[in-house]
């Protein structure tokens, strides 16, 4: 039995494989480019017009980052992410034949940023865009999967590429090759809307959100507009705030994101200036901190369902000063390679707990708007980072620039830890459904944040001895986790089996969107955890283990699933 059936049945939907086959490759752009244009500044004006060039980029990426999410709210999204792939295309392969022919920085740096800006658009529009394309939950696992492995490959893929295309010939080459993957993305998404089939969906959440006006609006119209679209953001900040230490919580999550912006200049510096590594230098580092972040993701699932998740967080502000602390004082090849994937490992470990702990003390009705939040603070953090790091290498060079970051996570450390404290303490975490989850099978692999929020959106319900659960034939809504109690499964009347804690049922109804086919009895008091269809699927579809599981048991009750999905 193949256990990766959603892939392969997504893999005949041929619009789906073109937006994803375009995300991928803007992901590894993305991450190569940074490293890219980083190099040539510093190649072009030393530290000084590198630390001036991350902080140009990352400005308006800043202030556009907002809002980009309503750009995708029109009609035709899927034009949207088409006209992005053509502007950052253009733009890279402007940046890399001025960078040929020797033009002056500044008309290479300015088309770039104006790349970096439209990535901003990217994630937004395919979050709108591929829901409309699926046909079947097995494309939206599919979907899920490969987004999220595309996103974690970048990390690593992206930098790599850059330090080996930087070495075969320098930055003009990793912004042609940025430019090529823009452009394969434009060619994979042009007129994605007319492939024979009906024309992709919007999100049910996008037909509802306020359009922006005509350019011959008045401005009053505008001001409407900008104020209906931040209005959420600042009523969850003074949510937010009447609940002591949860700003000091965002403080941290988008306050670590300065370890990434000082880092896209260090790594340049060390690569040149300290280590002599050549061009490929500065990618090979960068991708040290992706091997911790990717190490941190995996080591986060020992976290889950804890209460001291704050006593975490302080600790890995301390190993993260600790490493840059060791790194500037003993600046050899070795302490790098040893402390910059420990450094990657904290962060990724603070930004999963922090998350998981944010989740706990959020208002739920405000949650998004919260995140929304966080993700302008991420950008603000990075922006910190690089101004803090340019101003430091300019004073007294990387060593300075790796003490300064070191003693900001400590100024960290000593303003936001007693916040820290309390904010867990009062913190409305469902540890109980938490540790349910985590042991069965469907659902303990998922990564922290995922398990916490789905347990978070799940109900406990009781039911007496003899109740019927769920009937055959009739539509399914749910699906349901035995925490106490055992009940028996049937099918036309004749018992299949028993099941008891932590066994769940439910999921063929949800995943193939089939009634209900079996009816499940206590045949004692039983406590089941129920999970609402949209919570189940979000939570299944993201994770390629959940999802594979997830089909396996559902072909165990229902066999023909194979020939249906697998056709």
């Amino acid at each position: 039995m193949d256990g990766r059936p959603p892939v392969r049945g997504a893999l005949k939907n041929g619009r789906l494989v073109r937006v994803l086959g375009a995300y991928a490759g803007s992901v590894i752009g993305e991450w190569a480019l940074w490293v890219a244009v980083l190099v040539y500044a510093y190649q072009a004006g030393g530290s000084k017009l590198a630390g001036m060039t991350s902080v140009g980029l990352l400005i308006p990426a800043a202030v556009v980052a907002p809002f980009a999410g309503h750009a995708a709210d029109g009609a035709r999204p899927e034009r949207a992410l088409f006209l992005v792939y053509v502007v950052e295309a253009a733009s890279l392969a402007c940046a890399a034949v001025l960078a040929v022919v020797g033009a002056p920085a500044w008309t290479v740096i300015v088309p770039i940023g104006v790349a970096i800006t439209g990535i901003t658009f990217i994630r937004p529009s395919i979050a709108v865009v591929v829901p409309g394309l699926v046909v079947s939950p097995g494309d939206l696992v599919a979907a899920n999967l490969l987004t999220g492995n595309a996103d974690s490959v970048g990390v690593l893929a992206g930098p790599l590429l850059a330090s080996a295309l930087l070495f075969a010939d320098g930055p003009a080459l990793v912004f042609a090759s940025c430019a090529a993957l823009n452009a394969i993305g434009a060619l994979l998404t042009f007129r994605l809307d007319r492939v024979k089939g009906d024309r992709p969906g919007v999100m049910p959440f996008a037909a509802g959100a306020p359009t922006a006006p005509s350019s011959s609006a008045s401005p009053r119209a505008w001001t409407r507009v900008l104020a209906s679209r931040t209005a959420p953001l600042v009523e969850a900040t003074r949510t937010m705030a009447r609940q002591r230490g949860s700003l000091q919580l965002l403080a941290v999550l988008g306050g670590q994101f300065a370890l990434f912006g000082a880092l896209d200049l260090l790594v340049v510096d060390l690569a040149f200036t300290v280590l002599d590594l050549g061009d490929a230098g500065p990618g090979a580092l960068s991708a040290l901190v992706g091997v911790g972040a990717v190490a941190g993701a995996a080591a986060s699932v020992m976290i889950v369902g804890r209460r001291q998740l704050s006593i975490v967080m302080i600790a890995c502000l301390g190993v993260i000063a600790a490493s840059m602390m060791t790194l500037g004082a003993s600046t050899m090849l070795v302490t790098t390679l040893l402390m910059l994937p420990i450094a990657g490992i904290a962060r990724s470990l603070l930004d999963v707990s922090g998350r998981m702990l944010l989740q706990r003390c959020a208002p739920q009705d405000a949650l998004a708007s919260v995140f929304a939040i966080l993700e302008v603070l991420s950008g603000i953090g990075m922006l910190c980072g690089s101004v803090m790091a340019q101003v430091l290498i300019a004073q007294g060079g990387a060593r300075s620039a790796l003490f300064g970051v070191a003693i900001f996570f400590v100024l960290v450390i000593l303003v936001t830890a007693p916040g820290l404290r309390h904010v867990e303490e009062h913190a409305d975490a469902p540890v109980v459904q938490i540790r349910l989850l985590r042991v069965t099978s469907l659902f303990g692999s998922l990564p922290g944040p995922v398990l916490e929020s789905l347990a978070r959106g799940s109900e406990m319900i009781d039911f007496p001895s003899g109740a019927t659960i769920i009937r055959q034939g009739e539509p399914g809504d749910h699906y349901f986790v035995i925490a106490r109690g055992t009940v028996e499964v049937s099918v036309d009347g004749g018992r299949v089996r028993s099941i008891g804690r932590p066994a769940g049922f439910g999921e063929i109804a949800l995943l193939a969107n089939l009634p209900r086919t079996a009816t499940v009895t206590t045949l004692e008091p039983v406590s089941v955890l129920a999970i609402e269809r949209t919570h189940f699927l979000a939570a299944v579809t993201g994770h390629d283990e959940s999802a594979r599981i997830a089909w396996v048991l559902a072909r165990e009750m229902h066999p023909t699933l194979t020939e249906r999905f697998d056709a």
